[in-house]
Formats: C-alpha cells, structure tokens, sequence
C-alpha cells in the first residue's frame, strides 16, 4: 500500500465517523444567585476552611450566614431594596482601596473567594456599602471574623502533637 493510499483511507475513516450520542441532560440546574468576588486575608481564608470542616456549611452557607448576622448588627432591614440611579439602573457598590502592590505571587497574602449569595443578600450588602462608605470586601472580612469569633473557630489552628495546659483554678 502506498502512502498516498494509506492517508487517503485515514482520511475516508475520519470522515465516516459515528454520530455522537445526545447530550446528557443536567440533573442540577445552576442555581440563580449572584456570585460575590472578594478577597479575604490568608488567616481568615485558614479560619474559613477549618469553620468549613467544623460546621459542613460550605463556603457560601458561611459568608452568607456571616452577612447575615453582621448586616442585621448593622441594623439592614431583610427586605432592604438599593436605591435605583437617576437612569433606572443599580448602584454601583463603593470599592474598598486597592491595598495590592507589585508584589510576587509567593508574596500576596490575600486570597481570592467568590462565594454565591442570595439576592437578598446581595441588596443588604449593596445598601450596607452605601450607608457604610466601605467597600464591600471590608464588610465580609469583618462579617467572617465577627462570625468566626461567635462560633469558637480558633485565630491559629492547634500544632498536631502540642497540648495545652489546662488552667490551673486559684
């Protein structure tokens, strides 16, 4: 068989390809919630996931459950609606400042999380930035720590094979 034969049959095998099978139909639909891009500082990112393998929550169950509980401190009504722009469209939320520099990657201590948020939620945070003159990366930095702190996740993880002493009563 010569080479031009052979590339041909090649060729003609290509073609004929079976038909691919239907697309298998998605049995979870994307759920419709917005999806809040953040940073969140390396300490508080070990704290998330240790709250993580404490509670089950997930990511998202715990900063939603964090902005919850820090925007009813704020005292943010649930049913809290932003204020519409003089065109008829949202608000854009206030930044927080850009505290990155040029640094390298082994050097940046803030870690990037974009949990999922109710939209609910998402309007309280929006009022909240508005009426906080802060950007919304502060409000859950400190909505996680305040949260965490409520529920006895500790600020550095225990050293396997350290002990504490316990207290001695006077």
């Amino acid at each position: 068989m010569s080479r031009t034969s052979a590339t041909a049959t090649r060729k003609g095998k290509a073609t004929k390809a079976e038909p691919q099978a239907a697309p298998s139909l998605r049995t979870k639909r994307r759920q419709d919630k917005p999806t809040l891009g953040t940073r969140i500082t390396y300490h508080t990112n070990e704290r998330l996931t240790a709250a993580n393998e404490h509670t089950g929550l997930g990511i998202s169950g715990i900063v939603e459950a964090a902005l919850i509980a820090y925007l009813d401190f704020l005292g943010i009504p649930p049913d809290a609606k932003p204020p519409l722009s003089p065109d008829g469209t949202r608000p854009k939320r206030e930044r927080s400042i850009k505290k990155r520099t040029r640094r390298s990657p082994e050097e940046i201590d803030d870690q990037p999380i974009a949990p999922r948020i109710s939209h609910q939620t998402n309007d309280r945070l929006t009022v909240a930035c508005i009426e906080t003159a802060t950007g919304p990366q502060d409000i859950v930095e400190t909505a996680l720590k305040a949260w965490l702190r409520k529920q006895n996740i500790p600020l550095y993880p225990e050293t396997p094979g350290e002990r504490r002493a316990p207290k001695k009563r006077t």
